[in-house]
C-alpha cells in the first residue's frame, strides 16, 4: 500500500510532467527570528528560499523537527518538540495561504512529549502519531486526535517490553492497521515493530529486533507496491553497520535485504522511498567520508548503488529521506556540514549523478534540520501531464471521491495507483477503457496518482474534498 515517505515524496517523473520551477517546503529545528526553528520554503534550484512560518514558542511551536502532512492547498498537519503550553510539543495545523498556525493540543509529560515523527490521517479521518517521551512509564506513546473535536488520546503507553523510545511514527498499511517501530525496548532491547488496529484498539509486537538482524531503527516502515513494508535499523546485522529489511503483514515474516558495510554506507536513520520499482534512501554515517551516503536498492535483483558520499561542505550526516519531486530530482536536507555546520538542503540528479547544495543552514534564517522535504507547488488541482505516450486527465478535481480518468492513446492492461503523501497506497485499479469512472472511497485530502501503460507512465495530483 505505501510507495516515502515518508516521509513524504511525490510519485511524479521529470520526463512526463510539465516544466517548471520546483516548489518544496519543511520545517528547520533550530535559528530564525526566536531561535527555534520553523517552516520554511525553497525552489528546487535555490532560489526563493523563505521563512514561512516561524516559531515563536507556547501556542506559536517550537523547535520542528519531523515533516509536514499537507491534506490540501490550505491545510498542513504537523507537530513540534517545543512549542505548546509546557514547552514539551503541540500537534498543530498551518494555513499556507493565510500563514496561520493553530495549536491543536499541547502536550505534557503524562500525554506524551517530544514528537519526533509527524502525524498521519488515518481512514477514519484521526490523526495518529508517537512521542519520544511521556506517558505513565516516561517512554513514550501511541497516540489519536480527534479533529471534529481535537481530543486526544493515549492509545498505548510504552513501557519497555513493548518497546520504548519511538522516533518516528506510525503508517496504515492496506490491512488497515498501524504500524511502527521502536528504538529500544521489546525482548531482546533492540526495538520492536508493533501493530495497533484502529478497529479494536488492540496493540502487539509483531516483531522483536536484535543484533543479527538489525536494531534500533530510528525512521519509519513504507509500504511498497508489493504489499510488502520496509524500513530500516540503525545498527546490526552481518557487519553491525544497520540493515534494509522487509516486514510481511500477512505473517509477521522478517527479512534482512541489505547490509550495510561502512564503505557504502552505515547507520541509517529514516526510510527508503519508493519510485518506479526502486528504492531510495539516505544513511546517517559511512562511505568515503564517514558522513553518510545516498544510495538506491532495487528490491527485485538486490542491487545496492551508492550514489554520493555527503561531505561537510556540502552537507552531511542527514537524519531524514529523500523526496522524489516532479522534476524528476531527489530533494533532501541533512542536519549537519554546510558554510555553518548547521545543515543543507540538496538536489541529486539522477540521470547525470550531479548532487547540488542549494542551501546552506544558518542561525538568521534556521538550521539543523531533522526532517524532509515535501512537494508545496500545486498541492491542490491538477494539469493534464502530458508526454510522448498521451496524456491523461481526472476529474472533477477537486471531487467527492467519483471521478472520471479519461486517458488518451488508451492501451490494455493499464493499471493506476494511488497514493497518499506518505506513500501509502490507498487504491490500486486494472483500467478497461480509455474512459474510466470510479468511486475512490478516500477520505480528505492530496493523493498522487501513477497510470503504467504499455507505451508509458503517467502521473498527478488529486484532491478528495
Amino acid at each position: 500500500m505505501q510507495t516515502i515517505l515518508t516521509i513524504y515524496f511525490l510519485l511524479l517523473f521529470s520526463s512526463i510532467a510539465h516544466a517548471q520551477i520546483l516548489n518544496s517546503g519543511g520545517t528547520l529545528s533550530v535559528g530564525g527570528s526566536f531561535g527555534i526553528g520553523g517552516i520554511i520554503k525553497i525552489n528546487g534550484d535555490g532560489t526563493g528560499f523563505a521563512n514561512e512560518y516561524v516559531c515563536m514558542g507556547g501556542a506559536a511551536g517550537g523547535s520542528m523537527q519531523s515533516n509536514l502532512l499537507p491534506v490540501s492547498s490550505t491545510l498542513i498537519y504537523g507537530n513540534s518538540v517545543s512549542g505548546g503550553l509546557n514547552a514539551l510539543g503541540d500537534i498543530f495545523s498551518y494555513n499556507p495561504a493565510t500563514n496561520v498556525y493553530t495549536m491543536l493540543y499541547s502536550m505534557d509529560s503524562l500525554s506524551g512529549y517530544y514528537p519526533r515523527g509527524t502525524v498521519i490521517k488515518a481512514t477514519n479521518n484521526k490523526l495518529y502519531g508517537l512521542t519520544n517521551n511521556g506517558g505513565t512509564f516516561n517512554k513514550g506513546v501511541l497516540y489519536s486526535l480527534d479533529l471534529s473535536n481535537n481530543q486526544y488520546t493515549k492509545l498505548h503507553e510504552f513501557d519497555g517490553p513493548t518497546g520504548q523510545l519511538p522516533n518516528g511514527t506510525v503508517m496504515q498499511a492496506a490491512n488497515g492497521k498501524l504500524y511502527g517501530m521502536t528504538t529500544t525496548g521489546g525482548q531482546g532491547g533492540a526495538g520492536v515493530i508493533f501493530s495497533y488496529d484502529i478497529s479494536t484498539s488492540t496493540y502487539a509486537i509483531v516483531h522483536d529486533f536484535n543484533f543479527t538482524t538489525g536494531f534500533s531503527p530510528f525512521g519509519n516502515l513504507m509500504q511498497g507496491a508489493n504489499g510488502l513494508l520496509y524500513g530500516m535499523a540503525f545498527g546490526g546485522g552481518a557487519t553491525g553497520n544497520g540493515v534494509l529489511f522487509s516486514f510481511n503483514t500477512a505473517n509477521n515474516g522478517h527479512s534482512v535485504l541489505h547490509n550495510f558495510d561502512g564503505v557504502n554506507g552505515s547507520a541509517p536513520m529514516g526510510t527508503v522511498m519508493e519510485n518506479a520499482g526502486v528504492f531510495y534512501g539516505n544513511t546517517s554515517q559511512g562511505g568515503t567520508n564517514n558522513k553518510g551516503v545516498i544510495f538506491s536498492f532495487n528490491p527485485s535483483s538486490g542491487t545496492f548503488i551508492k550514489l554520493h558520499d555527503f561531505a561537510v561542505a556540502t552537507g552531511c550526516t542527514p537524519f531524514g529521506n529523500v523526496m522524489m519531486a516532479s522534476d524528476g530530482k531527489l530533494y533532501g536536507m541533512t542536519l549537519n556540514g554546510g558554510v555553518n555546520n548547521l545543515g543543507a538542503i540538496f538536489s541529486y540528479t539522477l540521470s547525470s549523478g550531479v548532487y547540488t547544495k542549494i542551501y546552506d543552514g544558518s542561525f538568521p534564517t534556521g538550521g539543523l534540520p531533522y526532517a524532509d522535504l515535501i512537494e508545496y507547488s500545486g498541492l491542490t488541482g491538477i494539469n493534464d501531464v502530458e508526454s510522448e505516450s498521451g496524456k491523461i486527465s481526472f476529474y472533477p478535481n477537486p471531487s467527492n471521491g467519483n471521478v472520471t480518468i479519461d486517458m488518451a492513446d488508451f492501451k490494455e492492461n493499464a493499471f493506476l495507483t494511488i497514493a497518499n503523501p506518505l506513500g501509502q497506497i490507498s487504491r490500486e485499479v486494472q483500467l478497461s477503457s480509455a474512459s474510466t469512472k470510479l468511486q475512490l472511497n478516500l477520505s480528505t485530502g492530496v493523493y498522487y496518482y501513477t497510470v503504467v501503460k504499455n507505451n508509458g507512465v503517467l502521473t498527478g495530483k488529486i484532491l478528495i474534498e
